[in-house]
This record gives structure tokens, sequence and C-alpha cells, in this order.
């Protein structure tokens, strides 16, 4: 028992310090993450992120929200897919292209409820919300939701009637 209480701090600043230093040892690499999980990046990291940015930006004609909603849509497209891991990752793209895209954190809101997360989609919803006081996002949001859960529905009655 004693072995366990001093295993378990020690097993969990293990995890921190790879986190924090950029490595992708812990339980999920960081681009799964929304936000890369609020962690620092490392160097080789950042700088890879401003190549994608210059890229992207050059592709858009220096337009951020273009760029950034360009990546939101693939984000959705994934989503709708079930890959939900992909579709984190073209939200965090998104992220990095606009921080203040309220479609971002739908769609981090969205992926975190399929992942079973809800206190984590109810926090990324409410971000969402402080940058889209319109509700334009929101009601694509649910428009998009509806679409996906429909969708499920259609393909588990066509796969109970094929049995």
């Amino acid at each position: 028992m004693k072995r366990l209480l001093i295993a378990l701090p020690l097993a969990a600043f293990s995890l921190t310090v790879s986190l924090a230093s950029g490595t992708q040892s812990g339980p999920a690499p960081l681009n799964t993450l929304p936000r890369y999980g609020g962690v620092a990046k490392s160097k080789t990291l950042r700088k890879l992120d401003q190549e994608f940015i210059a890229q992207s930006l050059k592709q858009y004609r220096q337009d951020r929200r273009a760029a950034s909603e360009s990546s939101v849509s693939e984000g959705w497209s994934h989503f709708y897919s079930s890959d939900l891991t992909t579709s984190i990752k073209r939200f965090n793209q998104a992220w990095l292209l606009d921080s203040t895209n309220a479609n971002v954190y739908y769609g981090f809101s969205a992926c975190l409820t399929e992942q079973g997360d809800p206190a984590a989609a109810h926090r990324y919803f409410q971000i969402a919300q402080r940058y889209d006081v319109q509700n334009q996002g929101a009601n694509k949001y649910y428009e998009r939701l509806t679409l996906y859960y429909q969708s499920r529905k259609q393909t588990a009655s066509r796969n109970a009637g094929a049995v």
C-alpha cells in the first residue's frame, strides 16, 4: 500500500512533465485534445504550428477567418463520419487560425458530447456563446447535431432491419 501511495503521485508527475515538454506519451496525443489540452507546446511543435498557419493564410489570401472556417468544415465532415479524433484535430487547426471563431468551440462541444464528457462539452459551448452573441453559430450547431443524430438513427434502423 505504501508503494502505491508513492507510485501514484510519481506517475502523475511524470505524465505532467511529459505533456508540458510537448511529448505525446500521455493517454492521448495533444492534437487530439481540444485546444491541444491547454498544454504549453515544445519549440518544434510551435514551429510546425507557424508553418501550418503561414501555409493556410497563403491559401486563403491572408484571411484567417476563411482559413479557420475551412478547417471547421473539415472538422464537421469527420464528425459526421464518427471520426472524432480527426475531427478534433481539424477543430484544433481552426482554433490556431482564429481562436475567436465560435464555430470551433461548438465543434469541440459536439466531439466532447460524443466522447461522453458532458461537463467539458458544456464548458466549450459556453465559450462558443461568448463569441456568438447573435447565436448564428448556435443555430448551425443545433442543425448539424440534428442531422448527425438523424443519420445515426437511420443507420441503426437499417442495420436492425438487416439482421
